[in-house]
């Protein structure tokens, strides 16, 4: 079995990162839920807008 590693800068661009759209009052206003697949869907930060620099938690499964 081959072994592949990849580096990233943070989770958006893991294969198991997943976005929902966080829904606010105002209409004009976008932010994401960012949550991890490989963890069963837990959450990795709520409220990220697109220039917010979340780095990858401590708990990520990957994290060599």
């Amino acid at each position: 079995m081959a072994k592949i590693t990849i580096e990233i800068k943070n989770c958006k661009e893991c294969p198991h990162f997943k976005e929902e759209r966080h829904y606010t009052s105002d209409s004009f206003e976008t932010a994401f839920d960012w949550f991890c697949k490989k963890k069963k869907n837990k959450k990795i930060a709520g409220y990220v807008e697109w220039n917010d620099k979340i780095e990858v938690p401590d708990w990520c499964p990957l994290r060599a």
